[in-house]
């Protein structure tokens, strides 16, 4: 979310990440920072900005998934 720069770029003229990174934010911080629920969450908007025509880089690499 940071970076405008980051594997989602494309995306977030398509898909709001707003939504997500606070969904996320909060699903990650109550299951004690679990790194399967980062990863669930990021495919999930990997795959959202795909349905509306976004191309999405690389994010598993940088992410750990």
């Amino acid at each position: 979310k940071k970076s405008f720069q980051g594997p989602f770029r494309a995306c977030h003229d398509f898909v709001n990440p707003r939504d997500f990174f606070r969904n996320c934010l909060y699903d990650v911080c109550m299951s004690g920072g679990a790194k399967k629920i980062l990863c669930k969450t990021l495919e999930t908007y990997a795959s959202t900005c795909r349905k509306n025509g976004a191309a999405v880089h690389d994010w598993r690499t940088p992410a750990g998934c």
